[in-house]
């Protein structure tokens, strides 16, 4: 298959094409004398130069994500773009004017607003009048460059599927900037069922229910315990005590929903004290601990008692915490 520059005459009714002597050649020997079909090149190519495809195949659109709008955000994030490489170059590449019209369009080339290919022509008239039409190519090329790039660094050879974008996203250090309706469609978890427009829920699911991005995030940055059933300090008369501690376990903790009121914003660990810990001054291990938010940090500190007998005792939140930590691969 050949990828050929038209040259359109419309008062004279005629489409030209210029494939130079070779690619005439090869051109002849694929047609056999039969006709050739003549159609747009499908947008997912529209940086490829002209000639021979390498493929003859011509990719499905109906399996592309490129018409869902909810990823731009993610494309125009500026740590998102350092692993996608270079935007400009992607539009440099294109070999023709994106807002052709089929009228005049100077030979020359550049790059308008840093997202549009066009001639000098048409970047004229944009600069004197923007269009619409500029301001959707612009938001398309975006979409095609940062999928085509995931698409080639993961070496496929079809469109990639919202859970490999995930999966790019996550061994690029960049899964947090996904917008939450696309990792709750990766990871299969559907919204609460609505009646007449409210969402039904009870008074504990706030403080339990599944978040997509937690889940991600917990499992991009896994804590391992390693389990020694002989350690060298269970042979010592007085062994020293140690303290478990792990910053990325308390880094999950602070993910998940305050355990009082269901917020996300602005979480604490809560180490825990009473129950035989916290004693001269010293934490607990890292992994007895569980979500509040800083206002309901404070009130505990204010008065520990009195704060479980209101909401419950600590060591059922910490083991929900620890429960949640091995049921979303956060602990390993």
């Amino acid at each position: 298959m050949l990828v050929l520059q038209p040259f359109l005459q419309p008062d004279l009714g005629l489409m030209m094409f210029k494939p130079g002597k070779t690619l005439l050649s090869e051109l002849v020997k694929m047609s056999q004398g039969n006709r050739l079909i003549v159609m747009p090149l499908p947008e997912e190519l529209v940086n490829i130069p002209s000639g021979r495809m390498n493929s003859p195949v011509i990719p499905d659109s109906s399996t592309s994500l490129v018409d869902d709008e909810r990823l731009l955000e993610f494309f125009n994030h500026a740590d998102v773009q350092k692993r996608l490489g270079s935007f400009k170059h992607w539009l440099e590449d294109i070999p023709h004017c994106q807002l052709s019209d089929g009228e005049y369009c100077d030979k020359n080339l550049t790059v308008l607003d840093g997202a549009v290919r066009v001639c000098w022509h048409h970047d004229n008239q944009e600069r004197k009048s923007p269009s619409e039409k500029n301001k959707a190519i612009a938001k398309r090329n975006v979409m095609l460059w940062g999928l085509g790039t995931i698409q080639n660094q993961l070496k496929l050879d079809r469109h990639i599927s919202l859970p490999e974008l995930c999966w790019w996203s996550v061994i690029n250090g960049v899964h947090e900037y996904l917008p939450r309706s696309i990792t709750d469609e990766s990871l299969g978890i559907k919204k609460k069922p609505e009646k007449n427009g409210l969402v039904i829920r009870r008074e504990s699911d706030e403080r339990f229910e599944l978040d997509s991005k937690a889940i991600l995030k917990g499992r991009a940055g896994a804590v391992k315990l390693i389990v020694d059933d002989e350690p060298p300090a269970m042979f010592m008369a007085r062994p020293k005590e140690l303290t478990w501690k792990s910053e990325k376990y308390l880094k999950f903790v602070r993910s998940l929903p305050c355990v009082v009121t269901g917020k996300t914003e602005g979480v604490v660990a809560h180490h825990l004290i009473l129950h035989g810990e916290g004693k001269l001054g010293a934490k607990a291990h890292d992994l007895f601990t569980f979500p509040l938010t800083a206002e309901e940090h404070r009130k505990f500190h204010d008065d520990p008692k009195g704060w479980e007998a209101k909401h419950g005792s600590q060591l059922f939140y910490v083991k929900q915490s620890i429960k949640n930590a091995l049921a979303l691969g956060a602990l390993i």
